[in-house]
């Protein structure tokens, strides 16, 4: 078991140091440069285990500066349950300047509390947004799709550039179940609507393990019972600024936004204890 622990440990170190040389992130305010899109605890297998004394990191996601970068979006299709424009949905302000639904996580755990088994996570498309516009979902549950619209509706899933899942929802109550096997992964699936209506988005994010949470509409988030050690936490947003349109006669086929944002933070959580972590998100 000790010996377990120690490869175990040279080996998340080896892949940190990696990490951190190719990916484009921030570590206590340096930013590196590069790209590497494996999330290190899809390299590492996660082991559940009973936590006795575990600690709590708790914090907030906060704007710099102001939101200047928060776009409205001409609706030029189904405007009678659209409407005419809306904001984006993609930078969401609260009080003191929190973000809502930014994702923080444990980046580099190995083991701790068991990962909740859920039958079933509801994504609602109502009004021509997707609700929640972040939703978390352990590997192995199912997601459920439902259209609240009087419109078609076609929901596709990206991982990348890969599809996922994409599915046409024409009748007002229609679900549609997304089959475990299309969930496997885990990472985040960018989610778009194919029916003409560009400026619907959203994200899935797939978990292998508990330690994720979404900020709230203040930009507080919590991570409960950890075992004692030192951790990357992780927080990521998406992208904000629109960088490109793709146009089809004189109307927007396709929005494309900028790399999302990530800034990470190295933490050492003790027995019982509750650690603050605060990020900061400045605006390209």
């Amino acid at each position: 078991m000790v010996k377990e622990k120690i490869w175990k440990s040279r080996l998340l170190s080896a892949l940190l140091f990696l990490r951190t040389m190719m990916k484009g992130f921030l570590i206590e305010g340096v930013l590196l440069v590069g790209l590497l899109r494996i999330p290190l605890h899809a390299q590492l297998s996660y082991k559940e285990v009973e936590v006795t004394n575990g600690g709590m990191i708790t914090g907030i996601v906060q704007l710099k500066g102001d939101v200047s970068n928060n776009e409205k979006m001409e609706i030029t299709k189904d405007n009678a349950q659209c409407g005419s424009a809306k904001v984006s949905p993609r930078l969401e302000v609260g009080k003191n300047g929190g973000i809502k639904n930014a994702v923080v996580s444990l980046d580099s755990i190995l083991e701790g509390k068991k990962l909740p088994i859920l039958s079933k996570v509801l994504l609602n498309q109502y009004k021509c947004a997707y609700e929640p516009h972040v939703i978390i979902i352990p590997q192995g549950t199912l997601l459920e799709i439902v259209n609240s619209d009087k419109i078609l509706h076609s929901v596709h899933g990206y991982a990348g550039t890969q599809s996922v899942f994409n599915i046409a929802q024409p009748i007002k109550g229609q679900r549609t179940t997304i089959k475990q096997a299309q969930l496997s992964k885990p990472g985040t699936i960018a989610l778009t609507c194919d029916a003409g209506h560009p400026w619907m988005s959203g994200f899935v994010v797939v978990v292998p393990h508990p330690y994720y949470s979404v900020t709230d509409k203040n930009g507080n988030f919590r991570l409960d019972n950890i075992p004692p050690g030192k951790y990357i936490v992780k927080m990521w947003h998406e992208g904000i600024t629109i960088v490109n349109k793709e146009m089809e006669k004189g109307k927007v086929k396709k929005y494309i936004f900028e790399e999302p944002y990530e800034v990470m933070k190295e933490v050492t959580v003790t027995a019982n204890s509750t650690v603050p972590v605060d990020f900061q998100l400045s605006l390209r």
